[in-house]
């Protein structure tokens, strides 16, 4: 099949990389840049350095040694290497700080926090789709898998070298180890596998497919693809034979912006999660496509990454906002989500509203620390399986056959809509224990065929029987339940257990016991202390940020909450809440605003309505 003339040129692919990656490293100046370059000349004598001052556009620094920066076009540049009054002319290359550089982009999505947390994307496998990846790169060769070469015809496992810096550039931005060196991926845990299916002159549409096909076929977590193109019905073949096989697919929403239906091929398609790009203040890139298809944004202004030959470039384009989202997909996947739409919808719940449109931002810009809070509201359904062996040793005979349609003979020839209705509930421990009340707990971990259940708790002094409960609560999804309940007498033991009920069948937790607080209304309340509170600030674009970590006391026993207010002229414009309990807490909140920030106050309370409160400036 000939080549396709509506792939885009490598420089509408690269857009921001070629030139700053040409120029970032110490190679030579002339070549195909586009414009002025920056360039060192060192000069011998005044011939030489008139020579320079008119081959120059203009002079950035004279020095006293005889030398000075300029800029000038690729022409005169070359000129001036052949004049034998010059010393030398070379690129004006960048020199990095010694040890690692993390990019405003990690932060800015807040990998950095994730990181920290130990959440690195360890045992997943990104697929960087490109040009290839410099297997021995100093930051990559740690995290480099298999290699996958697709061109020539055919498919074959290999190095699959970089044939330029772009998919190498892509590879760091995802996934650079933390090593104390070079720079920071947003995932430094996971293994990249490079698939190379660009040269130069880009990629044609078999190429493409077959580099898809074969990543899934070798077991690939997650795709990214940084190109993009003119539709093709062979590559939309191979997205769906991708998605069916869960692979999360991430792409470039183009660099032909502004505008707001121009969204490239494949980033255009269901299939796959289209990127756009934002700048280090949170505003939309100028080259960064629109339209109805992105679904999320994130940083591809400047970003600091890998290239090869253990180098270090900054590149722009939505090429680079790609892996930030590829790699928070890893991230995902390696803390327990199993379903590639699972995947999606927790990247744009949590993604951060930054002021575009919904055709420039999608749902928002990338916010990893965010997505990963929510892994545990989307794994409970399927952690169900765990709270099985807290209901073995309930007495109730009658609920093994009812939690159990494999072993009902009545059921076995019935189909799915004839199942029998079941419940399941377990009984958690009492909280919130003063001298007269408690909260008790339970959790509903199953219901079967059935729309809701009504949950109770049945209570009463300890061997007295259960002679109380509480009121009935409809629960139509599984989860925590509580109620609670007051008129309880000092200083005595009591049971209590949960109850559920649905249709024709019932389910009882086992006995629980607590014991009520003794009388000291005699005695004087205690208010809480909080006993330390240190404070990290750092600033990223408009935004600011404050991570408080603080320990608290109550002599009392009766520790209730903490809360954490971020302030900006005395206005409250962030604010965090942990429920504690009993007589010593700690803990840490992370506050935001976009926009300025001067003071945090910390405040602790107790259940008998108690505070404590301190106040810091930033």
């Amino acid at each position: 099949m000939s080549e396709d003339k509506t792939w885009p040129t490598r420089r509408r692919v690269l857009q921001g990389v070629s030139s700053a990656l040409a120029l970032g490293a110490t190679a030579g100046v002339g070549g195909a840049t586009e414009g002025p370059v920056d360039v060192n000349v060192g000069y011998s004598n005044d011939r030489g350095r008139r020579a320079a001052e008119r081959a120059a556009d203009s002079i950035k620094r004279e020095f006293g040694f005889d030398a000075m920066a300029v800029q000038a076009s690729p022409s005169a540049a070359e000129n001036l290497k052949r004049n034998p009054n010059i010393r030398y002319v070379e690129a004006n290359g960048r020199m990095w700080p010694v040890g690692q550089t993390t990019s405003y982009g990690v932060e800015q999505v807040e990998a950095d926090l994730t990181i920290s947390d130990g959440e690195t994307g360890a045992g997943v496998s990104v697929a960087v789709l490109d040009t290839g990846v410099d297997p021995d790169h100093e930051d990559l060769e740690a995290n480099i898998g298999q290699g996958i070469d697709c061109g020539g015809g055919d498919v074959r496992e290999a190095a699959a070298d970089d044939d330029g810096s772009h998919g190498t550039f892509v590879a760091g931005t995802a996934g650079a180890v933390d090593n104390e060196l070079g720079v920071l991926g947003v995932a430094p845990g996971i293994t990249l596998h490079s698939v190379k299916v660009l040269g130069d002159d880009g990629g044609t549409y078999d190429t493409v497919a077959a580099g898809i096909e074969a990543s899934v076929d070798a077991g690939h977590d997650v795709q990214n693809m940084s190109f993009g193109g003119g539709d093709s019905s062979l590559v939309r073949d191979a997205l769906q034979y991708a998605a069916a096989a869960g692979v999360v697919m991430v792409a470039a929403a183009g660099n032909d912006g502004p505008c707001d239906d121009c969204i490239i091929f494949p980033a255009s398609t269901a299939e796959t999660i289209a990127v756009s790009a934002t700048d280090e203040n949170d505003d939309l890139a100028s080259f960064s496509s629109g339209g109805p298809e992105v679904d999320l944004a994130a940083p591809g202004v400047d970003i600091l990454s890998t290239i090869p030959d253990d180098r270090y470039g900054s590149g722009s384009g939505t090429s680079m906002s790609a892996p930030h989202v590829s790699a928070a997909a890893a991230v995902l996947l390696a803390a327990g989500v199993t379903d590639r739409e699972e995947v999606r919808r927790l990247l744009t719940e949590s993604a951060d509203d930054i002021g575009p449109t919904d055709a420039e931002q999608g749902a928002g810009r990338l916010n990893v620390a965010a997505a990963v809070s929510l892994v545990g509201d989307s794994t409970d359904d399927s952690t169900d399986d765990s709270t099985d062996d807290s209901t073995d040793d309930s007495t109730d005979d009658s609920t093994d056959d009812s939690t159990n349609d494999s072993t009902d003979d009545s059921t076995d020839d019935s189909t799915d809509d004839d199942a029998e209705a079941s419940v399941t509930v377990t009984t958690a421990d009492a909280t919130d224990v003063t001298t007269a009340s408690a909260t008790l707990n339970g959790e509903l971990t199953g219901l079967e065929t059935v729309d809701a259940a009504e949950i109770v708790f049945e209570y009463g002094p300890s061997g007295d029987g259960l002679d109380s409960s509480t009121a009935r609560q409809t629960v139509s999804e599984t989860g925590p339940v509580s109620e609670s309940v007051d008129g309880l007498d000092p200083e005595t033991d009591y049971e209590f257990r949960a109850v559920a009920e649905a249709a024709d069948v019932s389910d009882t937790g086992d006995l629980v016991t607590f014991t009520t607080d003794s009388d000291d209304s005699d005695s004087e309340n205690v208010s809480p202390t909080i006993d330390d509170v240190s404070v990290r600030t750092r600033t990223t674009g408009p935004w600011s940020r404050a991570a408080a970590e603080w320990s608290v006391s109550d002599a009392d026993g009766n520790l209730d909450s903490v809360t954490t207010e971020l302030l900006n002229g005395g206005a409250v414009v962030d604010a965090e809440t942990t429920s504690v309990s009993g007589s010593a807490a700690s803990g840490e909140h992370r506050l935001r605003t976009r926009g300025d920030t001067d003071g945090i106050r910390l405040t602790v309370s107790d259940s008998n309505s108690a505070t404590g409160s301190t106040a810091r400036s930033l």
